[in-house]
């Protein structure tokens, strides 16, 4: 008797077994049939790479598109539209219009502002899409343009990789050299609601060849204020504690111009791992920041007679006043235009939270009227193989 029922309850544990195996194959079947319905072969897409939104000389929205062709038959390997909308949804209906392939904005690289449109406020809404869209690329470049969109996006380089994939590259080239920032939708989505910074993207112009200018400040409506050059993005880049591998820097020493035509005190540094501290106090209806960048550097050139290994201590301090004094200009030219890109108010609102509530609503004008002290002090690691 025991063995039949055991044998029962074996037959029924493979029973069992069997069923599971075949709802497992027909969850698996459906997988497959629903990952095929939607199938697109390559030479149906036209991926758009690169985006750009501009206003003619009416003040009308002008909307452009950059993509790869992957046809074998085809002469050119990018594709460029133009069109006029009032919503990037609605330039997106435009372009499947003109384009013999459907459309896919999930591969998008940078979004392309133009001149025209950073001179008004409120121009960040357009970008209402990309954050509501599941399929976006949030991800993509933020670029600010000097100038006409137009240029960069039907200039057509002989030597270099295709368009949208050039822009992005020169753009993680010169933020890995620690030249410019380099904003996404995303960041850009939270330097705009984030009380205590305002707004920054990379800025490139078009010459000859596309250049990257530096870093375009923007208010908190998105109008353009100024621009921040190389030099001064760096600058920026240490304040903000967001330097990426090694920056090179180069500062003109006046005690040392002298020398000859061609010296001009020059000297050039990498900055190595460096500590910056932050100090937020509150009196008298203002902020005080104390702002401490300790660099560790790495002397690369010296162009000026110099005995570095006897005299180390007097050409840091030389250093030192050349890089707190251009620090002091720059903290200057942001309080001038009431712009906070370093984030100085996030510190105030945690360390000073009842000082912060009664200003976090107006932080620019706060910004402008707080004592900001940047203290730098180097220190030579590595002087380089010349003594």
């Amino acid at each position: 008797m025991g063995t039949s029922y055991r044998a029962e309850l074996d037959g029924e544990v493979a029973e069992l077994i069997r069923l599971r195996k075949i709802v497992l194959l027909l969850i698996a079947m459906m997988l497959v049939l629903q990952g095929c319905d939607d199938r697109v072969d390559l030479e149906d897409i036209s991926l758009l790479l690169m985006m750009g939104i501009d206003l003619d000389k009416d003040n009308n929205l002008v909307f452009y598109s950059s993509n790869p062709v992957f046809s074998k038959e085809a002469k050119e390997k990018n594709e460029q539209s133009k069109v006029h909308a009032i919503t990037v949804r609605g330039a997106r209906n435009e372009f499947d219009a003109r384009v013999s392939a459907l459309i896919s904005s999930g591969k998008i690289q940078n979004v392309l502002i133009g001149k025209r449109i950073l001179e008004h406020e409120g121009w960040l809404k357009l970008l209402d899409l990309y954050f509501r869209d599941s399929k976006a690329n949030i991800l993509a470049k933020v670029i600010a343009v000097d100038g006409s969109v137009e240029d960069i996006i039907y200039f057509k380089p002989a030597n270099k990789r295709r368009l949208p994939l050039h822009v992005a590259t020169l753009i993680d080239t010169a933020r890995k050299r620690n030249l410019i920032t380099a904003t996404t939708l995303h960041n850009l989505h939270n330097q705009a609601y984030e009380k205590g910074i305002t707004p920054y993207v990379p800025q490139l112009r078009k010459d000859r060849d596309i250049v990257a200018m530096g870093t375009a400040l923007l208010n908190k409506k998105g109008k353009f204020e100024t621009l921040l050059s190389l030099p001064e993005t760096q600058l920026l880049l240490l304040l903000q504690d967001e330097v990426k591998g090694s920056l090179s820097c180069t500062i003109q020493l006046p005690e040392e111009s002298k020398e000859d035509l061609f010296s001009a005190g020059a000297v050039t540094f990498y900055v190595l791992h460096f500590k910056r501290k932050v100090h937020v106090t509150y009196s008298q209806d203002q902020f005080h920041f104390d702002v401490e960048l300790d660099l560790p550097i790495r002397l690369t050139e010296k162009l000026f007679a110099f005995d570095v290994e006897k005299d180390e201590g007097e050409l840091e301090e030389m250093i030192n006043r050349q890089l707190n004094k251009r620090m002091k200009e720059l903290i200057d030219k942001l309080q001038k235009k009431q712009l906070d890109p370093i984030g100085l108010g996030t510190f105030a609102r945690a360390y000073q939270y009842s000082a912060w509530e009664k200003v976090d609503n107006r932080w620019g004008e706060a910004f402008s009227k707080a004592e900001v002290n940047v203290r730098v002090k180097t220190t030579i690691k590595d002087m380089g193989e010349v003594k």
